[in-house]
């Protein structure tokens, strides 16, 4: 206050002394706008007083009621489980988000052999943001997997089964190993090379595949 020279001291005086003298500042006390003070005279003593604003009781009373306040609330659910979305009534339904998409989304006209077809893509409900090393690894493993190298192969099946970096990756694996599945029924090598590849993917201690067991069910008839 005194280098300020000011005749008012202010809790920011109180702080910054504080703060000078290596001492914790005092917390929840702030000064916001200044006060204005106000002089009268008592017994020959100067006093200053905070000086109150006028209220009209008139008007107040005229005033109509605010509303009432809602009480606060607070819901909770599962907007996904492992990248599966959960059927609930707070989720909206793959019918509902095609519906929006089709509605806010323009529609593109490809022409093949003389007929106009509207194409529309539909987005995935939940949305994922791979990282380009990620990206990247997923490339090369899928690669390796079918490699007709037997070292590749056993590396990337040794780093499916123990890396524990693959939550991200692991809806990506399971829908490239139901693709490989359905396209090549009757390619021995592939199936081999995926089942291989979902047995590394169902021994990773880190991984939590049971959401995706349900939903992707891959049968092999082998004769």
């Amino acid at each position: 206050m005194r280098h300020s020279k000011r005749s008012k001291l202010t809790v920011d005086d109180i702080n910054a002394a504080l703060r000078v003298k290596n001492v914790e500042p005092l917390y929840g006390y702030a000064c916001g706008e200044t006060p204005r003070f106000r002089k009268t005279t008592a017994n020959a003593t100067d006093l200053y007083f905070v000086e109150d604003e006028e209220v009209d009781f008139d008007t107040i009373l005229n005033k109509p009621l605010p509303k009432i306040p809602l009480d606060v609330t607070f819901t909770a659910h599962w907007l996904a489980i492992e990248g599966v979305q959960p059927a609930i009534p707070q989720n909206p339904t793959p019918s509902d988000a095609k519906a929006d998409l089709l509605t806010k989304r323009p529609k593109h006209h490809a022409a093949s052999n003389g007929i106009n077809t509207d194409q529309v893509d539909v987005k995935p409900l939940v949305k994922h943001v791979l990282s380009k090393e990620l990206q990247m690894y997923f490339e090369r493993i899928t690669e390796a997997v079918l490699s007709p190298e037997e070292r590749l192969r056993s590396q990337a099946f040794e780093s499916l089964r123990l890396d524990p970096g693959l939550h991200q990756l692991l809806p990506y694996f399971i829908q490239h190993i139901h693709k490989k599945v359905t396209q090549n029924h009757k390619n021995l090598e592939v199936l081999d090379a995926m089942l291989s590849m979902a047995h590394s993917l169902l021994n990773n201690k880190h991984l939590f595949v049971e959401p995706y067991v349900s939903t992707q069910h891959i049968q092999l008839n082998c004769r």
